[in-house]
Formats: structure tokens, C-alpha cells, sequence
């Protein structure tokens, strides 16, 4: 598609990734399958044809073309409201992968529980679903703050053992520029709350199920820092 037809589609959605980690993990679970979903409250109609620009570290702008294929209005117990985007040709990112897959050196994730049993069990559960993982592992809140950094990809917290440790882990990686996107582990109510309102952006239950990890774990790594529509016709 040239340039002049790309400009005159009447959506553009611009989707910036936080790290290359986080775009080759969006990349494994949903690029490479022709597609992706981006939450966002965006009210594209389905069917609709727009210009699709992914911001990537290390790569630059890539342009894509899709089309809306589903819509989720609301928070529903399948995940947050978004659009489902089918690619009408994914062979701009071929290049990308390769050039990101040569550089890549694993995913960093901290890993914050006052419990050293709980702890190495989580360790292990995450390491079984990423296997390129590096798991920095805290205690307490000082050491987790001492690892939390901007070349931290995810950070995971037990809100169960040390809910104060967790609630300022929590608005730690918040205040990072970029933000560091978190995961909360925990089943008391009243945590859940503590913790969603610190900025968790994934909850899972404690000790949570392997299936219920890795969902949360690949949508919080996946998950873009930014997504943006504007109509341009």
C-alpha cells in the first residue's frame, strides 16, 4: 500500500510499546497470528479499515494496516474493553522481529514476597511460563525498591504476606518514567482494593493457578504503554 492510500484510511490508531521485551511478547502471543488486541475505550465500528503505527524500542515506526474484526465495550470477566485488530499483512514486522530477537536478553522481572517458601514456588511458576525470565527476588519493600528500575520488564508482588511492602512496590513502579507495569498476588478482598488503587495493573489470586499466571503475566508484559485513535477522514 502506498503511502497516499495509507493516509486516506479513515482510522489511525497509534500503539507505543514500553520495551522491546514487552513488543516481542505481544509479538509471540498475538502478531505472529495475523492480530492483536488493544485495550482501549476507543468506539472504532467493527469492520472498520485504519492505519495501524507501532512505536518499538530499538526499531523505530512500523506501519501496519488492519481491520477491527471484534469489539469488547465493557470490563467483562473475558478482560478489559478494547478492539481486536486483524492484520491485512504482517510482513513489515518481519524485519523487526529479527533485528530485536538478535539483541534480546531475556525478560527482567522482579519478584517482591516476605514468605521465602512462597517466593521460590512463584519464582519457579513464572520461570515455567517464561523461560527467558531473569526473577530479581526481594524480601521487602527496601530491596524491591533498590532493584526497581526502568530495566525492569514486569514486577510481581505477594500483597497476602506485606500488604504495606506491596502497596509502596506498587506506586514505586508507577513513578518510574516509563512506568514499570506490576501484578499483584492475593485473595483477601480488602487487599485487592489496596492494591488496584496503587496501580496494580493485573490481579491474581493466592497461590495463584498456573492458567490464571500466565494470563496475567502475558497481559501485563504484552500490554502497550500507550494506545491512541484519532479519524483521519
Amino acid at each position: 500500500m502506498s503511502e497516499r492510500e495509507y493516509d486516506r484510511i479513515p482510522y489511525t490508531m497509534q500503539v507505543e510499546f514500553r520495551t522491546a521485551s514487552s513488543f516481542l511478547v505481544a509479538y509471540s502471543v498475538n502478531l505472529s497470528r495475523g492480530g492483536i488486541f488493544l485495550e482501549t475505550e476507543s468506539d472504532l465500528p467493527t469492520g472498520g479499515l485504519l492505519a495501524l503505527d507501532l512505536v518499538v524500542p530499538g526499531v523505530g515506526l512500523l506501519n501496519l494496516v488492519g481491520i477491527v474484526a471484534w469489539r469488547r465495550a465493557q470490563e467483562s470477566p473475558d478482560g478489559p474493553p478494547g478492539l481486536g485488530i486483524e492484520f491485512q499483512d504482517v510482513a513489515p514486522l518481519g524485519s523487526a522481529i529479527d533485528t530485536l530477537v538478535s539483541s534480546f536478553h531475556g525478560v527482567h522481572i522482579l519478584l517482591l514476597s516476605g514468605d521465602r517458601q512462597d517466593r521460590t514456588t512463584l519464582a519457579r511458576s513464572i520461570k515455567s511460563i517464561i523461560s527467558t525470565a531473569e526473577i530479581l527476588q526481594a524480601a521487602d519493600a527496601a530491596t524491591a525498591q533498590s532493584l526497581l528500575t526502568s530495566n525492569i520488564d514486569l514486577a510481581v508482588v505477594d500483597a497476602d504476606f506485606d500488604l504495606e511492602a506491596a502497596v509502596q512496590t506498587l506506586q514505586a513502579a508507577g513513578q518510574l518514567v516509563p512506568r514499570v507495569p506490576t501484578v499483584a498476588i492475593t485473595s483477601n478482598p480488602k487487599a485487592r482494593e489496596h492494591a488496584r488503587a496503587a496501580g496494580a495493573d493485573e490481579l491474581a489470586s493466592n497461590p495463584p493457578p498456573f492458567g490464571e499466571l500466565q494470563v496475567v503475566l502475558v497481559r501485563a508484559l504484552s500490554k502497550p504503554m500507550s494506545v491512541r485513535s484519532t479519524a483521519t477522514a
